[in-house]
């Protein structure tokens, strides 16, 4: 009876300390709503807001960001119980024979030690690979600001694209209307009249282009942030930069070793490795001790084993062959991870100085395009230019605005990436 009383007693202790199933349904009705009410307590009715403050809210409710913290948060966790020792093992034995009416009975426990120090292995290759999901996901951080920033560089763009193309498709209404007094009196050709009249057709069709280009980067933006869909038209506040921007230093190449793409390579390699030191010390036998309490023909007896495998012909070589070959595919992995960052950040500091050059370029075009026009402007308001003359020199200006935005969106985008290249460097 007292017997009994103590296994069960065993039991409910084993018991007590093993997980519970715990239900997590989902409710997306209720995701719903709580999504429409978290995005209007981030935006708060407004629908234009720094770049700062677009960062925080995308670094808090992007759903690739969410994900990444919780796979480190999965690795985390099974790094805390990583390493422990395989659990006791417990035997029983009933025996009845009938011809001599004996009951006989025994209790065999045994337990693994682990001598080869695996379990403190595990936990560092857990530990490494925690460390490796860590790094990425700052990594996937990063990336995101930089690809955030682009992305408000190229809907400020588009927004001042929109504005020159509305104002130039009003001045070309107003110069068709005048064109169109001009045919009547016979003052202007008509093959003159025809090519104002493809100017604005096609300048109509530029604005309609504009409008779904802007609002494909609303609903970018509004995606990348994770906020409800009703929170389309948001925009950054702020205005592109008003000349050329200077060049970015590309950082040295000693401190990109801590940006964390180089870090999550190097941790991935020591996991690799660590996991090819386990392989190798499991060629080595651990120890097994086992126990037996019986009670056979009414007399109690007891014994002690001891069990360890020989390594005489396996000796694990299969994984450990495998193990040596991730490794080097690993570090191959490692030194291409730099060369490409090496590979990376000449090829921006050489775009870069293109792009400038471009812009440079453009811009200087620009001013003296702008000149002309308003000395045209000038001309035409004391009557000693025609109106051909001054819609050329205005629809030139206006070409050249446009492709100097084109171009300065260029050169911000390589210099974001070249800016966040550099580990110190940060908007948040």
């Amino acid at each position: 009876m007292q017997k009994r009383i103590y296994t069960a007693a065993l039991v409910a202790l084993v018991l007590s300390g093993c997980a519970q199933y715990t239900p997590k349904p989902i409710d997306l009705s209720a995701d719903v709503t709580s999504w429409q009410q978290l995005t209007a307590d981030m935006c708060k009715g407004r629908r234009s807001m720094s770049p700062a403050e677009l960062r925080r809210i995308g670094l808090l409710m992007n759903p690739e960001l969410l994900k990444a913290r919780l796979s480190h948060a999965k690795s985390k966790g099974k790094a805390e119980f990583a390493g422990l020792w395989d659990d006791p093992t417990l035997g029983m034995e009933f025996e009845r024979v009938f011809a001599l009416d004996i009951n006989n009975h025994s209790v065999s426990p045994s337990l693994a030690l682990p001598v080869t120090g695996l379990p403190a292995l595990r936990k560092q290759i857990a530990e490494q690979y925690t460390e490796v999901d860590y790094w990425n996901m700052r990594e996937q951080e990063r990336n995101y600001m930089a690809e955030l920033d682009v992305l408000c560089y190229k809907l400020m763009a588009a927004e001042g694209k929109l504005e020159l193309m509305r104002k130039r498709l009003a001045a070309l209404r107003d110069e068709q209307q005048r064109m169109t007094r001009l045919l009547e009196l016979g003052e202007v050709a008509f093959a003159d009249y025809q090519t104002g009249t493809e100017r604005l057709n096609e300048t109509v069709k530029q604005v309609q282009e504009q409008e779904n280009e802007k609002l494909a980067l609303q609903q970018q933006l509004v995606a990348t942030l994770g906020l409800h869909p009703s929170a389309t038209g948001l925009k950054p506040s702020g205005s592109l930069p008003g000349g050329v921007p200077a060049e970015v230093a590309a950082p040295p190449a000693e401190v990109m070793l801590a940006l964390p793409t180089v870090k999550a390579a190097m941790a991935g390699y020591g996991a690799v490795e660590s996991e090819l030191k386990a392989e190798i010390r499991k060629q080595f036998p651990e120890l097994g001790i086992s126990g037996l309490y019986g009670v056979e023909d009414d007399n109690e007896k007891m014994t002690l084993g001891v069990e360890f495998s020989l390594p005489l012909w396996n000796r694990n070589r299969e994984a450990i062959a495998e193990a040596t070959g991730e490794r080097d595919i690993k570090q191959a992995e490692t030194v291409q991870v730099w060369r490409d960052l090496l590979q990376k950040s000449s090829a921006l500091v050489a775009r870069q100085k293109l792009l400038r050059s471009h812009c440079q370029s453009e811009y200087s075009r620009l001013i003296e395009l702008e000149a002309a026009t308003e000395q045209q402007e000038k001309l035409f308001d004391l009557g000693e230019s025609k109106l051909l003359e001054l819609a050329e020199a205005r629809h030139l200006a206006y070409e050249r605005k446009l492709s100097y935005l084109d171009c300065l969106v260029n050169l911000l985008e390589t210099r974001t990436q070249l800016q966040y290249l550099n580990p110190s460097y940060n908007q948040q």
